[in-house]
């Protein structure tokens, strides 16, 4: 019978990927049944050579053993099923696990403890499953069935036929350390980053607890190409990636969460995932239409939940700090039943806070249930569920550009310059869904999948904006809103695999239907006639009583958006190409209920992408692509401009890069170079900033380098510079044409080192630091002023306290600090009134526990 063939692997790395550095080519997918020990039959051949290989060197051979497994390491491993306690180990020992599903079935690890080698560690967790092991290469363990368990007449040891599947959504299991070997928001199944022919970032959940990320946009700092904190809020998370992510109507916010959009309502409504209840974040740069449809071209910032696992886990945190703020959090999950038939998960987060704006506070409470229910190997099904109230959304405060970035002859702004009025200004948002992801493997050759997901959003917003400033450069003109906004959608992704050959050519098919429906209502509260009190932005008095909106116009709009899309990823040798053809339908019908009006627009397009790489035998991949973007605009310019329905923004992509993953080593790097135009962007309308025109089309060019490294278990490492030459090309706006984009810098630099003391006095204690550099940018279309560029330092400490005392084991003390040095900046304009002010230096101390 053909099983999986299983690999437990820090870096998740496919047992593929494992057979090509030693063969020089790898097969993918399977083939129809064959008898046991067919040839052709790769991870069978995999087994075989690692057995013959065993015989051929004897005993000198197990004697060899590289520096990786004859580290001593600590290992508190607990009795648990065999396959979770593999997976464990395998990330605790820096090492790949590869062994048949069938070999781990029904058995029992008795688990393992106390400081040992791989070698020592091995007997006592496979001790009573009847399973040894051999090593395929310095770092990759085989398993196989212990001489005598299952042997023939001979002595001869008889493997079980296997066969390697592709499966999607294995890219969500935790991963030791900051380098992930495998993604599906690149091609929507499973492939190893160094086999996929466009640029990737992973940002672990290690990586997010040693840097101690707050918000979403925060977690993206240290990823090339990617400018996340272009004006700093708590409230939505706005990115800029490869120079696409505006403002306004069309500003680039995360809304895509376990490869499904997250839709937003007409304004302020914007969906928000606290990192807490995240597993990863994972970063496809440029266009990536061919696979979820709308999208820009600058790229995807993808949202992977936490999902229940086989082996129990848990934690709860405690932390307090600067502006007053107080959070707890927990995360428990395992195994139901001891068959791990039935998982949970469960996450939640409660948090009080301030902000660096006098009684402008930030608090949240949020909890994710997972379950999951595999009634067998082929089949699962995990139920996703979240639940999220800000009942203070924080700050999204802005201040001119004289007295913040230049010079005003009353003075200079400081960083706590509040704009609004603390006594008026409130957001408030909730958001609730619940979904599923099911799989089937039909066969060896068809898998067949499906992910769903239901969510409501509904936000209250009330502020109090800064407009202009008078002649005198320190009276400032406002203006007032409320609004009331709520989106519930529905979205489905329909999907089928199929792993054939052709000949020599392996191929991973995928087949696609995907469809989204929402419905959103806004009502905006109607100030007519009313006079908003101008502010002295030297002098600021707040608490004035503010007017009441005298009416609410009230507009409805449902969008419907359905797509099918086709993708071949094929292998040769060494060779692989990526091909994927998608035909996009996007429906929209906008009501204004106050005046009777009505329209509507149909947008559709065909979008596509090729990519092609080398996998050289020493790590080294080459590779290139060409894609292309879809991306339909609800509304129509103001009246003033004629009130035409906006088209489509389209765009096209040119890339080539070199990826190199060091064999032997948890570590990888990448090297982009791009070019990619975008058409009929949308931007603020000068003429009215209630509406957006669309700008004729932006260039963007660049070079992104990344490395990231997990060395030892004591050294991580994450390095990342981009140069981004972002222009606009052609404008409908006079005197914009070739000047650069507001608020994209040319140059970003940010590194991270994070170290752990495994003996000596210091044993225990962790430490961590990261430098972070933004260039200058422009500070509006016009290219007028710019805005200075800013270095900014991070720092972390934890401490082990199971190093104190053994009976703390599993406690630990933690200090993060973002913005070390407490430097006062701007982080970008994007107007000459609308500048805004980075985050100050915040310090949270805590502790935690895990058992």
């Amino acid at each position: 019978m053909a099983t999986d063939i299983r690999t437990a692997d820090p870096a998740a790395e496919s047992p593929r990927r494992l057979f090509r550095r030693q063969k020089g080519k790898q097969q993918r997918g399977t083939q129809p049944h064959a008898p046991r020990l067919r040839a052709t039959r790769l991870p069978l051949r995999m087994l075989l050579l690692a057995s013959m290989a065993a015989v051929a060197l004897g005993t000198a051979a197990a004697q060899a053993q590289p520096a990786a497994v004859t580290e001593l390491r600590q290992y508190d491993i607990r009795p648990q099923p065999l396959s979770s306690a593999l997976t464990d180990f395998a990330s605790r020992a820096g090492i790949q696990l590869l062994y048949s599903s069938d070999m781990t079935a029904n058995l029992r690890s008795p688990g393992v403890s106390g400081r040992l080698s791989v070698d020592q560690a091995l007997p006592q967790l496979l001790a009573g499953t009847g399973l040894g092991w051999r090593y395929t290469d310095a770092v990759t363990v085989t398993l196989m069935p212990a001489p005598g368990k299952s042997a023939d007449a001979a002595g001869t040891v008889l493997l079980p036929e296997v066969t390697v599947q592709a499966t999607a959504w294995r890219s969500w299991q935790p991963v030791e350390g900051y380098v992930a070997g495998v993604t599906t928001t690149g091609t929507k199944t499973d492939t190893p980053l160094i086999e996929s022919p466009q640029s990737v970032s992973v940002v672990t959940r290690d990586q997010m607890d040693d840097q101690g990320s707050q918000t979403v946009s925060q977690t993206l700092r240290y990823t090339p190409g990617v400018l996340a904190e272009v004006r700093p809020s708590a409230r939505y998370d706005s990115v800029f990636v490869r120079g696409f992510g505006g403002q306004g109507a069309g500003a680039a916010y995360v809304n895509f969460l376990d490869g499904l959009r997250q839709q937003r309502s007409i304004s302020y409504a914007i969906p928000t995932v606290d990192p807490w209840l995240l597993e990863r974040i994972e970063i496809l740069r440029g266009p990536a239409s061919v696979l979820y449809g709308q999208a820009g071209s600058g790229g995807v910032v993808n949202l992977v939940s936490r999902r229940p696992t086989d082996a129990d886990s848990h934690e709860v945190r405690v932390e307090a700090g600067s502006n007053g703020r107080v959070q707890t959090m927990f995360d428990t999950g395992g195994a139901l039943t001891e068959d791990g038939q039935f998982l949970y998960r469960l996450t939640g987060i409660g948090r009080k806070s301030g902000t660096q704006y006098d009684d402008v506070d930030d608090d949240r409470i949020a909890i994710a249930p997972a379950f999951t229910w595999k009634p067998s190997s082929d089949t699962s099904l995990t139920v996703l569920s979240s639940y999220q109230r800000d009942p203070e959304g924080g700050f999204y405060n802005f201040a001119p550009a004289l007295g913040s970035v230049l010079p005003n002859r009353n003075g200079k702004i400081g960083s706590g310059f509040y704009a609004g009025d603390p006594a008026y200004d409130n957001y408030s948002r909730n958001s609730a869904s619940i979904g599923y992801q099911f799989e089937h493997r039909l066969s060896d050759v068809w898998t067949l999948r499906q992910n769903a997901r239901y969510n409501h959003l509904d936000s209250s917003f009330k502020a109090i904006s800064l407009s202009s400033l008078q002649a005198n450069q320190r009276t400032a003109n406002r203006s007032i809103s409320d609004v009331n906004d709520m989106a519930n959608t529905v979205a489905v992704d329909n999907q089928a695999q199929a792993t054939v050959m052709t000949g020599p050519v392996d191929h991973t098919l995928l087949f696609g239907a995907d469809w989204s429906r929402g419905f959103a209502r806004r009502d905006l509260g109607q100030f007519t006639g009313v006079t908003v009190p101008t502010l002295d932005i030297f002098n600021p008095v707040y608490g004035y009583r503010y007017p009441v909106a005298r009416g609410v116009q009230t507009t409805r709009q449902i969008q419907t958006q359905l797509g099918f899309y086709a993708q071949d990823q094929l292998a040769y040798e060494n060779w692989r190409m990526t091909v994927g053809l998608r035909h996009d339908r996007a429906d929209s019908e906008t009501v204004q209920l106050t005046g009777n009006s009505r329209t509507s627009q149909s947008d559709d397009a065909f979008t596509w992408r090729a990519g092609l790489l080398y996998l050289f035998d020493n790590g080294i991949t080459p590779y290139v692509n060409y894609s292309t973007s879809f991306l339909p605009n609800s509304g129509s310019y103001s009246p003033a401009r004629g009130g035409d329905a906006f088209k489509p923004t389209e765009g096209e992509q040119y890339e080539a890069g070199i990826k190199y993953q060091p064999p032997g080593m948890n570590s990888f790097v990448q090297v982009a170079g791009y070019s990619i135009r975008q058409r009929d962007v949308l931007t603020a309308d000068p003429l009215n900033t209630l509406y957006s025109v669309q700008t004729g089309e932006i260039r963007s060019r660049g070079i992104e380098v990344e490395g990231r490294a997990s060395l030892t278990s004591s050294l991580d490492l994450i390095g990342a510079y981009s140069f981004i030459d972002a222009e606009v090309t052609r404008s409908n706006t006079a005197g914009v044409a070739g000047n650069r984009v507001p608020q994209v810098p040319r140059h970003m630099v940010s590194g991270w080192v994070n170290y752990r003391f495994q003996s000596g006095p210091l044993a225990g204690l962790e430490l961590g630091g990261g430098v972070r550099y933004i260039g200058p940018t422009a500070g509006n279309d016009v290219n007028s002023f710019e805005v200075p560029g800013y270095t900014l330092a991070d720092a972390a400490v934890r401490y082990d306290l199971g190093a104190l005392k053994p009976a703390l084991a599993g406690a630990e003390l933690t200090l993060n600090v973002s913005n070390l040095f407490d430097k006062e900046y701007v982080s970008s304009c994007s107007s000459a009134t609308a500048c805004y002010f980075g985050d100050r230096r915040l310090v949270l101390a805590g502790v935690r526990y895990k058992w």
